[in-house]
Formats: C-alpha cells, sequence, structure tokens
C-alpha cells in the first residue's frame, strides 16, 4: 500500500474538491458584489437625503444652520463608520480567494504537507474574519446621534412640511433596517436592511467555504506509527551562545498507540516515567505528548517524518522537537531528537 493511500485511510475523509471550493468561493464573490453595491445606494441615498434637506432649508432662519451642519457632520461620521464596517466585512472575500487557492494546491499535490499547513493558517483567518465587522455594521446602522439632529431641525421648523417629508427618510432608510409591518401595511426593506441581510448572507456564504476548507486541515492519525524504540540525545538551550548547554541520553519507547494517547516510557539521563501518556499525532507529522501525574512532568512538542529521510529511513523513524521533563526531581528543558530502533 502506497503511503498516500496510507495518509488517507488514517485521517478524516476529505470532502472538499476543486469544484466545491470553487463554487463557494462563487457565491462569496456574488454576495461581496451584493454588499458593494448596497454600500454604493445607501451613500448616494444619503447624499440625496442631505441635499434635499439642504434645499428645504434656504432662505429659513439662520438659527437653521448650526442645525444643519450639526446633522451634516454626525452623518459623515455615521457614514465613515457603516462603510469601514462594511470594508473590514469584505477583507474576508481576498482569504476566501487565498483559502481556496492553498486548498487546490493541496488536492493536486496531498503529499506536500507544507501546502496543508497553510490551509490551517486559512481557517484561522477566516473563523474570525467577519464575526466582528458583521455585528459592528449591524450595531452602528441606527444612530441616536442623527435621529436627535432631525428631531431638533423639525422642532425648530414646525410648519416646514417638505423638510418634515425629507428628514423622515433619514430616520427610516438609512437608520432603520425595515419599514412595517403595520396596519395594512406590507414590510418594507431599507436600504440599510438590504445592506445588513446581504453582509449577513456573505458571512453565511464565507463560513460554508471555510467549514468546506476545514476539512483539508491536518487531522488525528496514528500514520507513521510511533510505536518503536526511539533513541537519541536531549539538549538544553544553554546560557548564552550556547555556553552552559547540557547533553543527555533520551528514550522514548513507545508499546502501543491510539489516537489521543500512547504506551510507554520515556527515559532521560537514567531517570524514568512509564504509563499512559496523553499523545496528538497530526497527519503532517506534528506530534504533542503531555502527562502530568505522581510528580511526573512531561510536555514534549516535535515533529515525526512522515516521508523517507535522506538517509533513506521510512516515516515514523525520527522525532525531534523541544519540550519539558520533570521526573522525581529532575528537570531539564530543551531540544531533542531520537531515532526509532526497533
Amino acid at each position: 500500500m502506497s503511503r498516500f493511500v496510507q495518509i488517507l485511510e488514517s485521517r478524516t475523509l476529505l470532502t472538499a474538491t476543486n469544484s466545491s471550493l470553487a463554487a463557494e468561493l462563487a457565491t462569496v464573490n456574488t454576495n461581496a458584489a451584493a454588499v458593494k453595491a448596497d454600500l454604493a445606494t445607501l451613500t448616494a441615498t444619503a447624499k440625496v437625503d442631505m441635499k434635499a434637506i439642504a434645499t428645504d432649508l434656504k432662505g429659513t432662519s439662520k438659527t437653521n444652520v448650526p442645525l444643519l451642519k450639526k446633522l451634516q457632520g454626525d452623518e459623515n461620521k455615521w457614514l465613515t463608520k457603516i462603510k469601514n464596517n462594511t470594508n473590514a466585512l469584505l477583507r474576508a472575500a481576498p482569504l476566501s480567494a487565498k483559502g481556496v487557492a492553498d486548498g487546490d494546491a493541496f488536492l493536486a499535490a496531498p503529499t506536500k504537507l507544507s501546502l496543508q499547513s497553510k490551509i490551517v493558517g486559512d481557517v484561522n483567518a477566516l473563523n474570525v474574519a467577519t464575526t466582528a465587522p458583521l455585528a459592528a455594521l449591524t450595531a452602528d446602522i441606527p444612530s441616536a446621534t442623527i435621529s436627535a439632529d432631525v428631531t431638533a431641525l423639525t422642532t425648530a421648523n414646525p410648519t416646514n412640511t417638505t423638510l418634515a417629508a425629507d428628514a423622515s427618510r433619514i430616520t427610516i432608510s438609512l437608520l432603520q433596517t425595515q419599514i412595517g409591518p403595520g396596519v395594512s401595511q406590507a414590510i418594507s426593506i431599507t436600504d440599510s436592511g438590504h445592506l445588513v441581510s446581504d453582509a449577513g448572507s456573505f458571512s453565511t456564504a464565507v463560513s460554508a467555504l471555510n467549514t468546506d476548507l476545514a476539512t483539508l486541515e491536518p487531522a488525528p492519525t496514528t500514520t507513521p506509527s510511533l510505536v518503536g524504540d526511539y533513541k537519541g540525545t536531549m539538549k538544553t538551550k544553554g546560557f548564552i551562545f550556547g555556553i552552559g548547554a547540557t547533553k543527555v541520553s533520551f528514550e522514548l519507547d513507545i508499546t502501543s498507540q491510539t489516537l489521543d494517547s500512547v504506551e510507554g516510557k520515556i527515559i532521560v539521563d537514567g531517570q524514568t516515567a512509564s504509563g499512559t501518556i496523553t499523545s496528538r499525532e497530526l497527519t503532517n507529522g506534528k506530534v504533542n505528548l503531555t502527562l502530568d501525574d505522581s510528580g511526573v512532568t512531561i510536555t514534549l512538542n516535535g515533529k515525526v517524518n512522515v516521508t523517507p529521510t535522506a538517509q533513506g529511513l521510512p516515516p515514523g523513524s525520527v522525532i525531534s522537537g523541544s519540550g519539558s521533563i520533570s521526573i522525581a526531581g529532575f528537570s531539564i528543558d530543551g531540544d531533542f531528537s531520537a531515532t526509532k530502533t526497533t
């Protein structure tokens, strides 16, 4: 059986395909285009409404000037926040494209585990790409400040019915996401409502793509097997430029392995700890071993070779990394490297 087939059999079944990723990215891009169009419409609407209010106030009392300036200033600040939130949200689009490109590359070369490591970064980035911007966009749509500015203007001009009508469009189409329902009134989605709705659809599309992409991440495995007796050394880092570094014997003798633990013993400079050790091996070769029991504390993080070494040793032959070990008062912290002898 080939090593590639072994890897596929030992990990979670891949569900992402080039076609599925392409379709999901197309949905992301379609929704991104809708969000951009909504933002442009909202901005244009705000400009038209503000121009109408300025026209309504021409020739009226000079006391309206500071009231209008305050409304204009607060609306500009509001629009800036909405634009910033929307642009922050849309950064998930190029992140999605990068994730798909990395996914396609890995699907084309599934034994090249460096490509798989890129997918981990892509998934982590997409996990948080839309949550905060979407929440901020939704929260910032209502604005008590602008509402107060509009009220101040209409209160100062109670007989200006044209102003009242134009001002109401700001409080309705900009600061609310829908109109109604009411008596004999159907629900009507406002410009802000379309923006929030399409932003939500965009976020959902990004999440769907990310869920699919995550199936290509490294998965727990027992291949290559860690069962065997690894012997080598562990070296402390020293104080400066390697001065004071200490090298001691290191042995990791594993007799059995599951997806979340190994049985065996660790011997460091003659000090032995044995029993069940919590472990995690991933398809990209990363290995983690931890034990905290009865005065024994072990934390080892490293990698096992998943391809033949330059010396021709088969997968699972060399394990190396760094960590700390404390056994019965003996403690060491440093780098280790060991080769399987049996």
